[in-house]
């Protein structure tokens, strides 16, 4: 150990992350005890290369396709970590709040531009930045994605590979070119990024490369199927080969510094292709899906995981998270979970300063292998009310169990009721009501299906909890078990959780994803041309051609509401049993059957005074507006609740118990 400038520098030799092998590095740790930023940005090697991809060609132009990563590290003779953002958006839709596209200003071959504050800020604390293009995007100009497939997946994985002298890479998309090996890097990554970047970081660690010891995906997907379906309903037509695909190639009217051909007509019939294997026919998983699925192989994870998302994300889905949650615990995966007030957004933008901190002590651990407790913290960190953050033993929350909520009719004219167990001799046995599709809108037809719960609608049936007499908080999912008779042989089916109140209450909007910028830029790192820039305080931008490390900062607006919905979910009943294409069978016409209708899973607490509702709909109400189930869907089929036997399982924090003294039955 030795003093230098006010620091320690010291080799640590650590085991770095799940399952890897102990790598030797030397840091300088600062009297914070985090990585100090003593490496020059200015300074710093920018290089680009392309990685062969044996035996795939996407493009169909009979050459081999070539995966591109452009990378800034410190200049040092120490071997360093790597952080790879995985994406396929850099020249598209691009990355960030800010929209920030990576940009060749000067046109020499070499990155100029890098998207987020990773490079700027972790750059002078002794890591390298990776842009890992997806296959077909970005500079990589062999290939065309594939919407996450495996060779997508395989694609990133060979940027983990390259870095741990697994796989060549060379200066251009030629085998015959310069061939650039990776002998800075000290065999430790990571992949970090939001939505699709971390939907990559996802499906690269179920693939257990070694050498990737975390992960932190953001409001990423874990199963694509459960993007543009639900419950075997589909969201929307031809979405991989028809919108997504053609949106992440390269177009024919770049980002500025951007100089890159429009390469969507060369994709254009492997697009064409995906359109006919999609299921749009049916809505159903088949083999097209399951090939997307991450979850199912997480036993294969060898990764940390450092999750966040957003619990009013409407976009990628709460589900995601839930499932690749459940994933993790049950193969052990060492895992942290941040769970945000807001949509599809990054806690950078809503959290900064405590984000930015503790990703730092994370990479520090896993990358660096500093021996800083942030393993030992508690994993489960949770925003219960704007801007209130409480820390969990995990999620949901402890002490969460899922009582059974007896949906009780009391006649066809009114309100059902909230019942603590099956069945009873007063009121209605069943409650009918026909499904319906209108009005056209998710917004409008979600309001119509919520308003005015007392009042009865033909294409609703409402259950509501008496006031509370305490606070009821939800942790986790909700389930309808309902128990119904249909007048087709198929029908959607959907369920809102709804949270009432007779005075207005404030909630995050969901407008903008809970989120509006403001005027006021802070700092977070290094600049390009030496410009000093302390973290955290304010700062402009003088030059939008020169790498900042400068953002704008943003609030969470909230709304007055009486009514909110609390979370919802779906299913086409010919997929009851199973979501399987193949499994997939209609009912029965007028015989009762069960109908297993999972919710988002979700955070939230119901007031003392609120009321909750259980809207029953015969439509999905979904991230978009849902298309029926299949070629047999029926709009207009009357449902019959039986009243006897359908619930839905709150999970509520506290139990039975919590729910008894709230008065929830």
């Amino acid at each position: 150990m030795r003093r230098c400038g006010g620091k320690v520098a010291i080799l640590v030799l650590a085991t770095l992350g799940f399952g890897g092998t102990a790598q030797a590095a030397e840091v300088t740790i600062g009297e914070d005890g985090r990585t100090a930023p003593v490496f020059d940005y200015t300074q710093a090697i920018r290089e680009r290369v392309f990685i062969p991809q044996p035996g795939v060609d996407q493009d169909g132009n009979g050459k081999m396709d070539f995966v591109t990563a452009d990378i800034i590290r410190p200049r040092t003779d120490a071997e360093v970590p790597a952080i790879i953002d995985p994406s396929p958006y850099y020249t598209t839709v691009c990355r960030g709040n800010e929209s920030q596209c990576m940009a060749d200003w000067d046109g020499d071959g070499v990155n100029d531009r890098w998207p987020l504050f990773y490079d700027n800020y972790f750059v002078p604390r002794g890591y390298a930045y990776v842009l890992g293009q997806m296959l077909g995007t970005g500079y990589t100009t062999e290939g065309c994605p594939n919407h996450g497939g495996r060779e997508d997946i395989a694609g990133e994985k060979s940027i983990v590979d390259w870095l741990n002298g697994r796989a060549p890479a060379y200066r251009a998309a030629d085998v015959t070119s310069q061939q650039v090996v990776a002998d800075w890097h000290n065999g430790s990554s990571a992949m970090i990024g939001k939505s699709y970047d971390g939907t990559l970081a996802n499906g690269v660690a179920a693939t257990g490369v070694d050498g990737l010891k975390t992960i932190v995906p953001v409001s990423a997907i874990s199963a694509w199927y459960n993007y543009s379906r639900t419950g075997g309903v589909r969201h929307n037509n031809n979405y991989p080969g028809g919108s997504l695909n053609p949106t992440v190639t390269t177009g024919p009217n770049p980002p500025p510094g951007v100089n890159l051909p429009n390469r969507r007509p060369q994709c254009a019939p492997l697009n064409a292709f995906v359109n006919t294997i999609d299921g749009d026919a049916h809505g159903d998983v088949n083999e097209f899906w399951l090939a997307r699925d991450y979850v199912k192989d997480a036993s294969n994870i060898n990764a940390a995981v450092f999750a966040i998302h957003g619990f009013q994300d409407d976009n990628v889905r709460m589900d995601h998270l839930g499932l690749w949650w459940d994933a993790l615990k049950a193969n052990g995966v060492p895992r942290k979970l941040w769970l945000l007030r807001t949509g599809h957004e990054d806690p950078f933008e809503v959290r900064r300063a405590e984000w930015v901190d503790t990703l730092h002590r994370w990479f520090d651990h896993y990358l660096h292998g500093v021996d800083n407790g942030i393993e030992d913290e508690p994993p489960v960190t949770v925003e219960d009310e704007k801007n209130v953050w409480n820390e969990y033993a995990d999620w949901p929350v402890p002490g969460t169990e899922a009582v059974n909520v007896f949906l009780r009719g009391v006649r066809e004219a009114a309100p059902g009721i909230f019942a603590g167990n099956a069945g009873g001799d007063t009121g209605a046995r069943t409650l009918s009501f026909t499904g319906s599709n209108s009005p056209n809108s998710e917004s409008a037809r979600e309001a119509a299906y919520i308003t005015n719960p007392d009042v009865v609608q033909t294409n609703r049936r409402v259950f509501l909890s008496q006031p509370l007499k305490a606070d009821v908080r939800l942790s986790g999912t909700a389930r309808l078990d309902l128990k119904a008779s249909l007048s087709t042989q198929q029908t959607n089916l959907g369920v809102i959780v709804a949270d009432y109140s007779a005075t207005p209450f404030p909630m995050v909007t969901r407008e903008d994803d809970g989120i509006e910028n403001t005027s006021t830029r802070t700092c977070w790192g290094a600049t390009a041309d030496g410009t000093p820039c302390t973290i955290g305080d304010t700062c402009t931008i003088t030059d939008p051609t020169i790498e900042n490390a400068c953002y704008l900062e943003v609030t969470k607006p909230e709304e007055n509401v009486t009514q909110w919905r609390v979370t919802r979910g779906g299913l086409d009943s010919s997929n009851r049993d199973s979501l399987w294409y193949q499994d997939a069978t209609p009912v029965t016409i007028d015989e009762k059957d069960e109908f297993p209708i999972t919710t988002m899973p979700t955070t939230h607490t119901f007031k003392a005074g609120h009321r909750i509702g259980i809207i029953v709909t015969g439509h999905l109400i979904g991230r978009a507006d849902a298309f029926e189930g299949g070629p047999a869907a029926t709009n207009g089929s009357v449902i019959t609740v039986d009243t006897k036997a359908s619930k839905i399982q709150l999970p509520i924090v506290g139990g039975r118990q919590a729910a008894l003294r709230a008065g929830v039955f």
